[in-house]
């Protein structure tokens, strides 16, 4: 499955993995004098919601800036800051109405369909809320006067984002908003009690320990991981979640939450509107980087179907060698790069079990 490709400088894919519905998204724009490239990724969950989330993402993200790809070749980064933060916002309350709108797998809403509560969550008519959302990692290069670059991400979730340069090194253009982040769990832990009675508990996912809340903590109480799973996490029972051998972890309510319970691999993402009364944001980290005179880059921002199958430096150096070596172009590298991960990804986790992933590209001369 495909969606927009540009010019021979910005190319995105996506493959469907085992899963019934393709929950992976990606957009694309050029500025009118080709001054600014935006590329993002938005990696959808929770089955058919996840689906409507991670599309309402993308086109929310064109319609946004459609109109702006002329005047945003003069924005600095204060106003590209505010811009992303005033679009993420947008698609969080867009993908509400597209909830709203709906009754699960595109059927139109009725009289007993959905509603809002006065906390601004999705529910069905039973009163369980509706869950699924999506990450967002948005990146946006613009060229200034000397020929360097000006490269700005913006993200919620895992959906990861580097800057590869043509040495094989590389920079995060992208937080990991993962429940094993020590700035995360601060970030929860700060948020005043009266307005979150309840926060998110950080936990490990150990094996035979059916019910998440009584996993243990990633994090003892003075914001330290605990030393016991960071030195031997597979000897107490913890298991892989990737090729880099990072624990598997979640994001989970106390047991005295019921219905409104969330379970989520994330700390921050768009949607999953139940969970914000726990603590989960849809406010982006953002971070900004400058490129090198004379050095050329490649930007690449991927779904965690493509990260899970990599460790970073070698997806560096892979894309380096298709880059330098095979002298292949944007859209041959996206597809190259993205079936290998495919490969990777059945190899690892089975053809029953592997997710769906998704890679735009863009280079940076």
């Amino acid at each position: 499955m495909t969606d927009s490709k540009s010019n021979s400088r910005i190319w995105g894919d996506s493959k469907k993995g085992a899963k019934q519905w393709q929950e992976d998204s990606f957009g694309s724009l050029i500025s009118k004098n080709e001054k600014v490239n935006i590329l993002a990724v938005f990696d959808g969950h929770g089955g058919y919601n996840g689906l409507v989330a991670s599309n309402t993402a993308r086109d929310t993200l064109k319609s946004y800036f459609a109109p702006k790809l002329e005047d945003c070749e003069s924005w600095d980064v204060p106003a590209w800051t505010k811009n992303l933060q005033d679009l993420f916002k947008i698609i969080h309350d867009t993908i509400r109405d597209q909830f709203l709108s709906q009754n699960g797998q595109g059927i139109r809403k009725s009289p007993n369909g959905r509603v809002k509560d006065q906390n601004g969550i999705v529910r069905n008519s039973s009163g369980d809320p509706i869950h699924g959302g999506t990450t967002a990692s948005i990146c946006v290069s613009i060229k200034e006067a000397d020929g360097t670059y000006t490269v700005i991400g913006a993200n919620t979730g895992d959906s990861t984002a580097v800057l590869v340069s043509e040495d094989t090194s590389f920079e995060f253009l992208s937080e990991d908003h993962g429940p094993d982040n020590e700035q995360e769990y601060k970030r929860v832990q700060s948020l005043d009690d009266k307005a979150y009675p309840k926060k998110l508990i950080f936990v490990y996912d150990k094996a035979k320990c059916y019910k998440k809340f009584e996993c243990p903590r990633v994090f003892l109480p003075d914001g330290k991981k605990d030393p016991k799973y960071v030195q031997n996490p597979w000897g107490h029972g913890l298991h892989p979640t990737n090729v880099r051998y990072e624990p598997a972890v979640y994001a989970v309510t106390p047991q005295s939450v019921s219905r409104d319970a969330t379970c989520i691999a994330m700390t921050r993402a768009l949607g999953d509107f139940y969970a914000g009364q726990f603590g989960l944001s849809s406010v982006p980290s953002i971070l900004v980087k400058r490129t090198r005179k004379g050095v050329r880059y490649m930007i690449g921002v991927a779904s965690d179907g493509v990260w899970d199958c990599w460790k970073y430096e070698n997806f560096s150096k892979y894309v380096c060698a298709l880059w330098k070596e095979k002298k292949l172009s944007v859209k041959d590298m996206v597809e190259t790069a993205l079936s290998e991960s495919v490969t990777r990804a059945i190899t690892n986790f089975g053809s029953g079990h592997y997710d769906d992933a998704c890679l735009v590209m863009c280079s940076l001369p």
